[in-house]
């Protein structure tokens, strides 16, 4: 089965068909296993090739609860072409993902706007979410299997949540925040300064508006998620229909129960609620970079109003910061779509979020200066890109090992490097003396023109020489061993 998919659930059953789906029994995650886990799976097979996990029940809270809680969702390379519809097969993983590139690309129309299609709402009696609707004293997060993570988080949290919300000015938004369980009908809600659901609060609180109304979903489809997780879409425009698109079709979305907010119908549940403008200590909680979090004096939170979910349903935990935490080729074509329409030497933008704070930018150089004008315009415009490394055409910027070798072997740290002294950075970058703000470094690790202090005659690469004398020698390896190369487990 290939998607686009229609439910978390489709997409997990392909998944599963093809044998990349890990079940476990039980763990004990008041003694952090599944934490303990997940960094072992990683640690052996790497981030790009272990398979998603379920964890079909878990102790947490000092109850045992049945799942299944889901690891490591977006994991390999290969979700991506299946989540987008895109022919999955083949064993290269950096192919299948620039497959998925390849294909995004065509959708985009000639002002370099993705597609967008209306949502159309189906009754309550047809949505998958409204299964179970629990409301007033029924409503208890804590009996559902949200996990502390990491012993030092400030609690349970989830960490996967879709946030809802809509202004008459903005339209809808659907974000990604933390939402840490601070009670049976409360929660937290982390949108980091500046994004797109800080902008839509602090307006309603700036108009004298009592309360926000939300709704956070859990359990989306690999788009709808990717959507809220990703910069992808621009403010003011909506990432359902933004989805829609993508998939070719109208994402079905339902009326809530105690507001008028609209919401992915096909979902696990949808946990609705009021955001007052008040404040209340939030966190720590455990980053993408790998660290602890601080706690935030100051933070906002969401009394619960109503829960409607499907019978059994399914959670997905992302343990932060051990693997990719979603699909990530809509922000990296938009990116690249972006950069190429400013710098027409830019070629392709990748940030290998398996190392959070690099950005890898391939270009075809056209004039001394243009690595180095170009990377310190795309670190200062994104906050990830605190480490730019700029390489040449013939450096795959999906391979970390290619690009790491272009910096050993091309770069020259006091000619081909530019400090950048103050720019935004990531809310969570631990290195950061004032949060959301910190230093760049571009490094030019593209083969130096003369006029750039580089050598009259740059030397020939190895690879080069040997395609020159046998151009067709991969095609002969793959026909001849493939088959003994790709069955090799390590």
């Amino acid at each position: 089965m290939t998607g686009p998919f229609g439910s978390l659930r489709d997409y997990l059953k392909a998944v599963d068909e093809l044998g990349q789906v890990l079940h476990v029994d039980k763990v004990d995650q008041d003694a952090f296993e599944a934490t303990g886990f997940m960094y072992a799976l990683i640690d052996k097979v790497g981030w790009g090739e272990a398979p998603i996990v379920s964890f079909n029940q878990v102790k947490t809270g000092g109850r045992w609860m049945e799942g299944p809680v889901i690891g490591n969702p977006w994991g390999r390379w290969q979700y991506e072409p299946m989540a987008f519809g895109v022919n999955a097969q083949g064993t290269n993983q950096r192919e299948l993902y620039r497959s998925t590139l390849a294909k995004l690309e065509t959708l985009v129309d000639e002002e370099g706007q993705w597609p967008a299609v209306e949502p159309t709402e189906i009754s309550p009696e047809d949505a998958p979410c409204k299964e179970v609707t629990l409301l007033d004293d029924a409503i208890d997060l804590t009996q559902f299997p949200f996990l502390k993570t990491n012993p030092a988080d400030g609690g349970p949290y989830i960490n996967t949540g879709n946030v809802i919300l809509e202004d008459p000015k903005y339209g809808r938004n659907a974000g990604t925040y933390r939402c840490q369980i601070k009670g049976p009908r409360k929660i937290g809600v982390n949108p980091e300064r500046n994004q797109h659901g800080w902008t839509f609060l602090m307006d309603m609180k700036d108009r004298g508006e009592p309360f926000a109304r939300a709704a956070v979903v859990l359990g989306a489809d690999p788009i709808v998620f990717a959507m809220s997780s990703s910069k992808t879409t621009r403010l003011g425009q909506d990432e359902l229909k933004v989805a829609g698109g993508f998939l070719g079709r109208p994402v079905e979305v339902v009326k809530c129960e105690t507001s008028d907010l609209r919401v992915p119908a096909n979902v696990e549940m949808v946990i609705e609620g009021e955001i007052p403008f008040d404040f209340e200590p939030e966190g720590p909680f455990g980053e993408m970079y790998g660290y602890i979090g601080e706690m935030k004096s100051e933070n906002f939170f969401m009394n619960v109003t109503a829960v409607t979910h499907r019978k059994n349903p399914i959670f997905i935990n992302n343990f932060t910061g051990i693997h990719r935490g979603f699909l990530t080729s809509p922000l990296e074509m938009t990116s690249n779509l972006n950069y190429r329409k400013k710098f027409p030497s830019v070629l392709s933008v990748h940030f290998p979020l398996q190392t959070p704070g690099y950005c890898f930018i391939q270009i075809k150089k056209m004039r001394p200066g243009d690595a180095i004008e170009i990377g310190s315009e795309i670190s200062k415009t994104l906050k990830i890109a605190k480490i730019a490394i700029v390489v040449d055409e013939d450096v795959d910027v999906h391979n970390f090992t290619e690009v790491m070798h272009a910096v050993g072997s091309r770069w020259q740290p006091q000619q081909a490097t530019q400090i950048i002294a103050e720019a935004g950075a990531m809310g969570g970058d631990p290195s950061s003396p004032t949060r959301g703000s910190g230093s760049r470094i571009v490094i030019d690790a593209t083969r130096k023109q003369p006029d750039e202090g580089g050598p009259e005659v740059y030397a020939k690469m190895n690879r080069e020489c040997l395609l020159a004398e046998a151009p067709d020698i991969f095609t002969h390896i793959d026909d001849k061993f493939g088959d003994l190369i790709n069955g090799w487990k390590s």
